[in-house]
């Protein structure tokens, strides 16, 4: 094939995602115009249509130079709940939309339990028939969970069993429940790139995902992917177990909190006891002081 400007910039317009400039026009060319291929990815880049991917040689994305402007003078300020969220949490923040929660704990602490019952609470709401609940257990799991909370025949909502790539299926406009997102544990910070996608994807509605990670063992809150996980969310809660099908929820961020009883949220905790894997009781709110 005949290699010219106009015909890699016409196939970089149509290409998605990152490539490697040796996979330009898919590879059909002439490989001893390589290093002249080098040029014209340069050309391209001053040009404002590619950038470069990190510090990988050769790696580059077609830039995005779309831009929806926000008409903010029109919004109409939103202070009711846009999603209810177990343990009482609405009393404590306010979540907007679109919003990411991250929802992290240790194995067993209730994560599960925490994601389920958000489904429950919500789908007799503003969002029925717009809520996607992402499992990695199958139904005969979660048949006897729902039962437990009064559901038992085909829901307002839909589950579907996924372990990865969820900003694929994502709805922008609707409440996505994820549990749980996994975290390859040889590259833990690579995880914030999972979550970057999938705040993405909501931001370009009114959307809001709840998303349940694993935690590490100790008193901090965050998720595996440390401090990288707590950029994009409006809410980060950690839950801890105690034993015994008891635990406790801290708060690592909350973006908007509503001032209830003047609490310090960094200091609130509140205990709980499950049930049958899928019911909160004893639900309990302290105050923990260093």
């Amino acid at each position: 094939m005949n290699l010219t400007q106009e015909a890699v910039e016409e196939w970089i317009a149509n290409t998605t995602g990152e490539f490697n400039y040796r996979n330009v026009m898919d590879g059909d060319y002439d490989k001893k115009i390589i290093p002249y291929l080098r040029v014209m990815m340069q050309r391209c880049k001053e040009k404002g249509l590619i950038a470069p991917v990190g510090k990988r040689d050769g790696v580059w994305r077609k830039v995005d130079a779309s831009a929806v402007e926000l008409a903010w003078w029109d919004a109409t300020p939103v202070e009711e709940d846009t999603i209810m969220l177990p343990l009482g949490i609405n009393k404590y923040c306010l979540i907007q939309r679109p919003s990411l929660i991250i929802v992290a704990g240790k194995y067993n602490a209730g994560k599960s339990c925490f994601c389920i019952n958000t489904v429950a609470l919500n789908q007799n709401t503003h969002w029925a028939g717009k809520i996607d609940f992402f499992v990695s257990e199958g139904a005969d799991l979660m048949k006897p969970r729902f039962a437990r909370l009064g559901i038992t025949s085909a829901p307002a909502f839909r589950t579907y069993r996924r372990t990865e790539n969820f900003a694929d299926v994502i709805q922008k406009d609707n409440l996505s429940i994820v549990d749980y997102l996994r975290v390859d544990m040889e590259q833990p910070y690579a995880v914030s790139q999972r979550l970057f996608e999938i705040y993405n994807k909501v931001n370009k509605g009114t959307g809001i995902a709840v998303v349940a990670m694993q935690k590490p063992p100790g008193g901090r809150m965050l998720a595996f992917g440390g401090a990288s996980t707590a950029f994009e969310p409006s809410l980060y809660i950690g839950m801890e177990t105690t034993g015994n099908y008891t635990g406790w929820i801290g708060f690592e961020k909350v973006k908007i909190a509503r001032g209830y009883g003047g609490y310090d949220m960094s200091k609130l905790k509140i205990d709980y006891r499950i049930e049958y894997g899928a019911n909160f009781v004893d639900v309990k709110e302290r105050l923990e002081y260093d």
